[in-house]
């Protein structure tokens, strides 16, 4: 209940005194990379085998980012999908992001951070060559941001996130998996035209 307080108060407080033109739809894709091993895939017609820690993945993510000119601040809502697998997809790591995020805009550069929230986190698949099934379900976890991006033309930003966040097996609450990770993020912003300078 608290943790989804943490993420429902902001977004009212930001709707109350948010101008409706300031409301921009945005997409990010990011690529992450850290945290505990949990898995290596070996096939026998590879030479080497395929590694999928708990931070790494590919994250894609929609939303919307709330500007306030005035004091030079954003907030941004994302909701995505985090995955990595091996080559052939025979084995997946993924999970469901959703993420609140406040930010200073200095002059192009974005500074800040918030929290994330991840649902159904799972590994499953086979990572053998005869095929033995893997299936570990992991409870849902909160965890922090941080970010810095620079926008490098009018509504398209690139930059770094880090990601701290840890998650404990659904079978064995004891197990847990360090999922932090550093990745690069690009973010699009849609909805008129905008000057990093006003």
């Amino acid at each position: 209940m608290i943790r989804k307080i943490l993420f429902i108060l902001p977004l009212i407080l930001t709707f109350n005194y948010a101008d409706i033109n300031l409301i921009k739809p945005i997409i990010q894709i990011g690529f992450n990379s850290g945290g505990d091993e949990l898995v290596t895939i070996t096939h026998d017609y590879y030479n080497e085998a395929y590694t999928i820690d708990a931070g790494d993945g590919i994250n894609l993510e929609m939303g919307m980012a709330i500007e306030n000119p005035i004091n030079n601040f954003e907030t941004q809502f994302l909701i995505g999908y985090k995955f990595d697998n091996d080559s052939n997809g025979d084995t997946t790591w993924s999970m469901i992001p959703i993420s609140a995020l406040a930010f200073i805009n200095a002059q192009g550069w974005k500074f800040g951070g918030g929290l994330t929230y991840h649902i159904s986190p799972s590994l499953e698949g086979s990572v053998t060559s005869n095929g033995a099934l893997l299936r570990d379900d992991f409870d849902d976890a909160l965890g922090g941001i941080i970010q810095i991006q620079y926008e490098v033309a009018n509504s398209f930003a690139i930059g770094l996130r880090g990601t701290f966040i840890e998650y404990q097996l659904s079978r064995d609450p004891s197990q847990t998996a360090n999922g932090n990770s550093i990745g690069l993020i690009a973010t699009v912003k849609f909805g008129g035209t905008r000057s990093r300078y006003r």
